[in-house]
């Protein structure tokens, strides 16, 4: 009978769909089950023809209520007036909530950095309610209920196994979320990937649950070959099935890094071949197909607003590439859009030699000026450590043919943080590693042009500021080319510097992690007021005003993380008289996993301090250099 009905598809012209094709199916249910099962089944978390209405629509329901109970948090910290913010309730929620944001776990056999307590514990309320959603009468949670009804089924058929169907609707409804996680339209795609990530592992764990049961059952009834030869149903979860399980272990971040640019160039196929098959084998089944459309729309409206922004608002680039000494890549693209400090774009270089198909996130290490004050338009400017794929054909670009150029489309920028929020900061604290210094020299540029601002009566808080600015790397090379760069930009802001009322008093420090250093520039550094020699690098370099700029090279030594931030604060308890407004700390920190982590459970660790009233804000944002 089964075989006949697959060959009446066959001839219908859709062999992969019952017929006739409507866009839900009908709820008829015929209990074969005894009429106790039958009677336990069909209460209102068990019954598998009404799941998708109780079950998927509750966590659509969640999701929303996540993504509202954030985006109103996010309009009281931008909106909320002054007095409210310095109350005592506002402090205190504010300290906790960023301790859950900052804090993260390092398991170092697994190479493996957690995300932060925050998102650990979302994940887990979002376990206990996909997992343990319960019927209040018995008590007994709902994957319990479905294994103690398949365990009680008197004659063992797949009635028994219905209710395990459920977590195919629940897994449609991640798929909805977790589309929408994925794109780059989403502001800021670099911190809702996590949540794309943890996501696909929810989906791939509900579809294992939906899965096995079944192969189990029908292996133990002898028919498993009559059902795989005979149900369409079965052979087209199978490729879903397999692709989700290559994009669920390639994802994982010590494979995904290793592997980066080969998964970039698979992760669209392997999913298209998971959506396709995953479509055909929910069969229109209920209203399993609305989460497709719901999908289709929300990607397709994401995609079109950034080709949009690509391809007619932001247009056409071009690029200049320079390999410097350090082995850096500098790209420099004059261009009209604007940006933020840390912000990202995604370049897509027009060149069939540079991967035209795919295109790769770069933190920009330039301020965006303003064109009528400079009398030019901004330049984009990028410093790319190269690697594999596309950042070392670059690197061989640049090598070849020196000032080179590239056409380039740009999508973004993304992320950052504004200047609005930067200017609030009396201390700024800088912390970068490796390639992450061209983070920090925008952060150091957008630093010096709000102080400029300041000192001009626009924006920003008054009296003296602290600016620091720590810089860690293996390479002696990139260490000189780091000096060169910060020290060229403090000396262009000397007025700055030395403004008594308004400027910065800056230090930076270099840490070089590696093998002594060789090159004879690293040996006296010219500070812009005279040279360091070897004895003085550990002294500050002071002007004759009260401006002070100091230069500290340290060898063979990592720097104190969770020093420099106990400090920092204890700096700023200290300098506040009593009676006087306290201090707000602002941390900017890009770099790799490591120095990420060290960073963010010391700002976790210094809430408490704020808690106290020892400073008034202390504010963490960071920069990943892999996703």
């Amino acid at each position: 009978m089964e075989m006949k009905m697959d060959m009446k598809k066959m001839a219908s012209g859709v062999p992969w769909l019952d017929q006739p094709v409507m866009l839900h199916s009908s709820r008829a249910d015929k209990c074969k089950l005894s009429a106790a099962q039958c009677a336990y089944r069909n209460s209102r978390w068990r019954y598998w023809y009404q799941a998708d209405h109780v079950y998927a629509l509750n966590t659509v329901y969640f999701v929303c209520a996540v993504i509202a109970l954030f985006a109103i948090s996010n309009l009281l910290v931008r909106y909320a007036p002054e007095w409210v913010k310095r109350t005592r309730v506002w402090r205190a929620t504010t300290s906790v909530s960023r301790y859950m944001a900052y804090r993260g776990y390092r398991f170092p056999v697994l190479r493996y950095w957690s995300p932060s307590l925050g998102v650990i514990l979302l994940g887990l309320i979002g376990g206990v309610f996909f997992f343990g959603i319960h019927d209040t009468r018995s008590e007994t949670l709902l994957l319990a209920d479905r294994c103690k009804l398949w365990k009680q089924s008197s004659d063992r058929d797949e009635g028994g196994l219905d209710g395990f169907g459920t977590t195919a609707i629940c897994a449609c409804t991640e798929c909805e979320g977790q589309h929408g996680f994925c794109l780059d339209g989403n502001p800021p795609p670099e911190k809702l990937q996590v949540f794309h990530h943890w996501t696909s592992y929810a989906m791939f764990v509900l579809a294992l649950v939906h899965t096995f049961p079944y192969i189990i059952f029908h292996i133990g009834k002898g028919d498993m070959v009559k059902q795989w030869k005979t149900s369409v149903v079965y052979w087209t979860g199978i490729p879903a099935l397999l692709s989700q399980t290559y994009l669920t272990v390639m994802s994982l971040p010590p494979i995904r890094n290793r592997f980066y640019e080969f998964f970039k160039a698979t992760h669209m196929f392997a999913a298209l071949i998971f959506v396709v098959f995953f479509f055909l084998h929910c069969d229109f089944r209920l209203s399993s197909w609305d989460y497709f459309i719901a999908s289709g729309v929300l990607y397709l409206l994401s995609l079109i607003a950034a080709h949009v922004r690509t391809f007619l608002m932001n247009g056409i680039h071009t690029a200049t590439l320079e390999l410097l000494p350090s082995g850096l890549i500098r790209v420099a693209v004059p261009t009209t859009v604007k940006w933020t400090p840390g912000q990202h774009v995604f370049v897509r270089f027009i060149t069939s030699d540079l991967h035209l198909l795919t295109s790769h996130p770069f933190t920009i290490s330039s301020v965006c000026r303003d064109p009528d004050t400079t009398g030019r338009a901004s330049e984009l400017i990028f410093y790319i450590k190269p690697r594999q794929g596309v950042t070392a054909r670059l690197a061989a670009l640049a090598r070849q043919r020196p000032g080179c150029k590239k056409k380039i489309l740009i999508e973004g920028p993304y992320g950052g943080i504004s200047a609005h929020h930067l200017a609030r900061f009396d201390t700024i604290l800088v912390i970068a590693g490796g390639s992450g210094g061209g983070f920090s020299l925008a952060m150091v540029d957008e630093a010096l042009r709000l102080t400029g601002l300041t000192s001009q009566g626009r924006s920003g808080p008054q009296g003296r500021r602290n600016l620091q600015v720590v810089f860690s790397t293996r390479d002696p090379a990139m260490a000189e080319w780091y000096v060169e760069e910060v020290e060229s930009r403090l000396n262009h802001s000397t007025e700055l510097l030395l403004d008594a009322e308004h400027g910065y008093e800056t230090s930076v420090s270099v840490h070089i992690t590696s093998r002594p250093i060789t090159s004879q520039s690293m040996a006296t550094v010219d500070s812009g007021r005279g040279s360091m020699t070897e004895d003085r690098k550990k002294m500050p370099v002071e002007s004759a005003t009260t401006g002070m700029f100091s230069l500290n090279v340290h060898r063979d030594a990592r720097p104190d993380v969770s020093g420099i931030i106990a400090r920092t604060i204890g700096v700023n308890q200290t300098q506040t008289a009593p009676g006087s407004q306290r201090k707000r700390i602002g941390v900017l920190v890009c770099g790799p996993a490591s120095m990420l982590h060290d960073t963010r459970n010391a700002a976790a660790i210094a809430q408490a301090r704020a808690m106290k009233g020892d400073v008034e804000e202390l504010y963490l944002h960071s920069e990943p250099f892999a996703w």
